[in-house]
């Protein structure tokens, strides 16, 4: 009777225990909040609006807006209220509600109101943030994007006997605002695949000149036998992207035209993407420590799945041997 006893004590608390998980994942999928802007730029003296989608704000909860300067910390400019009374930390800020958007807005920019800019909400006992929206202050004209210089590079010839993996690197470079997307393809018969994210690296470096270079490291004979396309996304592109096919050739790309060549220039020319593919040696590569970093980030990833698959089956063996002892 005992032994009956418990087993239903442990199967209702095991009910209350999933009813509790089921209750907070659907508080945890209904709150949420979405950024959709990423990148603003505004001449000094211009009003600029950051905006904040809330999905089902709670009479008594608030959305936090915050001010974060590269190299600080945040600052909180105001919060608003479900109904929309904001209560405001910095003056040269406003509310701004329109249903579920809950957005401020800048009167007048100037080059201190450069940085990051974050919405936030309570979520039980934790603060959920937004994806952030980035804010560049410019001078009079100087407010149009720049597309960036896409450069790639593929495996080096020297190194191609002496590892299982290989690197191809996709650099975009010059761009303004400076922040870029990369997404890699590999060709397989005219049919492009996307590139599982996990091959990926990526890495940003500051000097000379704003570069963010992308990794693909994949099996030398991949690297050796397939084609790839890297496309880098840049608000500055004609349409938005900008793609370079990495395939092996025999001859190197041929160079630009001289001016001599060309036609008489008659109007400003119109600021064109740049691509280039080089193929040859290890030297051509910026920084070869790229490589060893790369593959250092994938063996991190590799190890801690390992782990988690270890405990994971631990635990299971233990549960097994809990039901064995019972019986």
């Amino acid at each position: 009777m005992n032994h009956i006893s418990s087993h239903i004590t442990k199967r209702m608390m095991l009910i209350n225990l999933c009813t509790f998980v089921l209750i907070m994942i659907h508080g945890v999928e209904s709150l949420s909040l979405k950024q959709s802007q990423k990148v603003l730029v505004k001449q000094k003296g211009k009003s600029v609006s950051f905006k904040c989608e809330v999905t089902d704000l709670g009479s008594g909860n608030f959305v936090h807006w915050y001010h974060k300067k590269d190299g600080e910390t945040f600052k909180r400019l105001l919060y608003i209220s479900h109904s929309g009374i904001a209560t405001s930390e910095a003056n040269e800020f406003v509310s701004e509600k329109n249903g579920n958007s809950y957005g401020i807005k800048l009167k007048t920019t100037t080059d201190g109101h450069a940085g990051m800019y974050y919405c936030a909400i309570w979520d039980g006992n934790k603060k959920v943030f937004g994806s952030g929206t980035r804010l560049y202050v410019t001078d009079q004209g100087k407010d149009k994007p720049k597309p960036p210089t896409l450069t790639g590079y593929l495996p080096s010839k020297k190194d191609e006997g002496k590892s299982a993996k290989q690197t191809l690197v996709c650099h975009a470079s010059g761009m303004f605002p400076e922040l870029v997307k990369f997404e890699w393809k590999i060709n397989n018969a005219g049919t492009l695949t996307d590139v599982s994210d996990g091959d990926v690296v990526e890495q940003k470096n500051e000097s000379p000149v704003v570069t963010v270079t992308s990794m693909l490291i994949v099996d030398k004979n991949k690297a050796q036998n397939d084609n790839y396309q890297c496309t880098v996304i840049h608000e500055g592109n004609p349409d938005g992207t900008q793609t370079l096919e990495m395939k092996k050739e025999k001859s190197k790309p041929s160079m630009e035209p001289k001016a001599a060549d060309q036609d008489p220039v008659t109007c400003p020319p119109t600021e064109v993407p740049t691509t280039d593919q080089i193929s040859g040696d290890s030297e051509q590569i910026p920084s070869m420590f790229l490589f060893v970093y790369a593959y250092g980030v994938l063996l991190m990833k590799n190890g801690l799945f390992f782990c988690v698959v270890s405990i994971f089956l631990l635990k299971r063996k233990a549960e097994r041997k809990d039901k064995s002892s019972e019986t």
